[in-house]
C-alpha cells in the first residue's frame, strides 16, 4: 500500500471585539469648615481654623475636565445671614492632575488616574454675619471634552 495524499489542513483566527468607554467618577470626601474672620464679615475655609472640602476624581481615559461651581447661596443660614453676600471658591489638585488655586468656574483638564481635589470657599458681606449655623454647597462635576 502506498501513502495517499495528505489531508489538507486549515486554520482561522477567531476575533474577539470589545469597547471600553472612558469614565470619570467624582467621590465626595470630607466637608469643609468655614471660619469667621476677625472683622466678622467673611466666612471662609481659608481663615484660621477653617479647612477645605475634598473630593477624589478617577478618570480612565483622556478627554475629561473638572468643573467646580462656586456657591450661589447658603443652604442653611440664620435669618438675614444671606443678605448682601458675595460667594467665591477655588480649587487645587494633586495626583494625576496638578493644579494650584484655580478660581471656581474655570474648567481644568484632568489627567488619567486619581486626582485629589481640595476646594476652598468663602462668603463675604459688607457688615458682620449674624450668629448661627451656615452651610453652602460647592458642586464638582466631571465633564467630557469629546
Amino acid at each position: 500500500l502506498g501513502a495517499g495524499p495528505a489531508a489538507a489542513q486549515s486554520s482561522g483566527d477567531l476575533l474577539f471585539n470589545g469597547f471600553i468607554l472612558g469614565s470619570c467618577t467624582v467621590t465626595v470626601g470630607v466637608a469643609g469648615t468655614l471660619e469667621l474672620d476677625g472683622d466678622g464679615d467673611q466666612l471662609s475655609s481659608q481663615n484660621p481654623g477653617g479647612a477645605p472640602a475634598t473630593a477624589t476624581i478617577v478618570t480612565t481615559s483622556i478627554g475629561y475636565r473638572v468643573d467646580v461651581d462656586p456657591p450661589a447661596a447658603f443652604t442653611l443660614e440664620p435669618t438675614g445671614g444671606g443678605t448682601g453676600v458675595t460667594f467665591s471658591a477655588s480649587y487645587s489638585a494633586t495626583g494625576a492632575t496638578i493644579l494650584n488655586n484655580i478660581l471656581a468656574g474655570l474648567l481644568s483638564i484632568l489627567g488619567i488616574g486619581t486626582t485629589n481635589l481640595s476646594v476652598h470657599a468663602s462668603a463675604d458681606r459688607g457688615d458682620a454675619f449674624p450668629p448661627g449655623e451656615y452651610q453652602m454647597p460647592v458642586t464638582v462635576t466631571c465633564l467630557s471634552i469629546l
